[in-house]
């Protein structure tokens, strides 16, 4: 009698586990762009400490060589960017490193190219928000992370954007209208590119 109470029993258990399972499959496709704070500040974190190794590298590596063309230091950093375990993890395999004339879209041209930057409207209210924001950004990280109408792409970067301001380099209008826009060019092709964006324009400071 144990036997078959048993075996009846063992269908029930399947079905409801099942049925457990596919609610949990669901409710995480509902919700496909929606990440923690924790995660997706840990994820911008992790690249703007690379930004950090590689400006680090570069200056230890050509002390010497300041007066450098902006070519010159294009191929130096490329140079330094092979030589790091963590951009060598997020690099692509069809990585290719930004021509001068790339660069000088934010070096130079930041003002017309941040009018033109690809971005959604709600991406560009808060890229607006970081050039007139002079409080703790961090309250800017928060509003972002928790926002459920931005995308896990635009999440990571308007973070990885925000968290590069907290720095010492300065932060006026102009720096970080060409920290936006080297970002931002960066990510429309991979987010080592962003890395490699952020740490030229540190570099050429």
């Amino acid at each position: 009698m144990k036997k078959c109470y048993l075996l009846l029993s063992m269908p029930m258990l399947l079905f409801s586990c099942t049925n457990d399972f596919d609610e949990s499959v669901q409710n995480q496709q509902e919700r496909p762009n929606v990440v923690s704070n924790m995660t997706a500040s840990s994820v911008s974190i992790n690249l703007n400490e690379i930004v950090t190794q590689l400006v680090i590298t570069y200056k230890s590596v050509n002390a010497e060589n300041s007066n450098t063309t902006l070519s010159q230091k294009i191929m130096m950093l490329e140079k330094v960017s092979a030589e790091n375990i963590n951009f060598k993890e997020i690099k692509p395999a069809e990585f290719s490193i930004p021509t001068e004339v790339e660069v000088k879209k934010f070096l130079f041209n930041n003002d017309l190219e941040y009018n033109n930057l690809k971005v959604s409207q709600r991406v560009k209210t808060y890229f607006n928000s970081i050039l007139q924001y002079d409080n703790n950004l961090n309250d800017l990280l928060y509003s972002i992370s928790v926002d459920e109408q931005l995308s896990l792409n635009e999440k990571n970067l308007l973070i990885f954007t925000v968290n590069s301001l907290n720095d010492i380099d300065g932060n006026d209008f102009d720096w970080k209208r060409r920290r936006i826009v080297a970002a931002t060019l960066g990510f429309e092709k991979s987010s080592a590119n962003a890395v490699f964006n952020v740490a030229l324009l540190k570099i050429n400071n």
